[in-house]
């Protein structure tokens, strides 16, 4: 008898946990999709957030460097000026990430400019960094990619 009742118990049990994690939201439906004016064409044509915020995070999906005539330093300076308006859209800024990975496709060549452009907008204490060298880049004629997680600040989202 007591077999019974406990493979009763352990059968309502399961069912109870599988019933519950099919209701359950997925992470994304919990997040709040930030898409930014100029970014709207982009979310609907290739299908992805600029950013997305959960559980006190945004992680803002990578931003393309594409020098134009050959000029990396501007180049750079605008995607780190594009990743702080997102961040502004989702609430937050540039001081409040906390962590940042770049792709490279010359990383030797690229990497001291690169640092210091960057530490014109990220300061003191520095977020983990990761630098990683790449073949190719899914934008055509991008040569970096910067994608950033920061821990939502206390700043309001900018209205559109």
């Amino acid at each position: 008898m007591n077999n019974i009742l406990r493979s009763s118990a352990i059968g309502a049990l399961t069912a109870a946990l599988i019933t519950g994690s099919a209701l359950a939201d997925g992470a994304r439906d919990r997040a709040e999709t930030i898409v930014p004016g100029p970014w709207k064409d982009a979310y609907e044509s290739w299908h992805y957030a600029p950013a997305v915020k959960i559980d006190g995070r945004i992680y803002v999906s990578g931003v393309a460097v594409r020098p134009i005539n050959g000029d990396y330093e501007a180049a750079y300076r605008t995607a780190w000026q594009r990743i702080g308006e997102i961040l502004r859209a989702s609430g937050a800024s540039l001081d409040d990430v906390v962590e940042i990975v770049s792709y490279h496709t010359n990383l030797k060549a690229q990497l001291p400019l690169f640092g210091s452009v960057k530490d014109e907008f990220i300061h003191k204490p520095y977020p983990a960094w990761t630098a990683v060298g790449v073949r190719e880049l899914a934008m055509e004629g991008a040569v970096v990619e910067i994608k950033v997680t920061a821990h939502a600040g206390g700043l309001q989202p900018l209205a559109e």
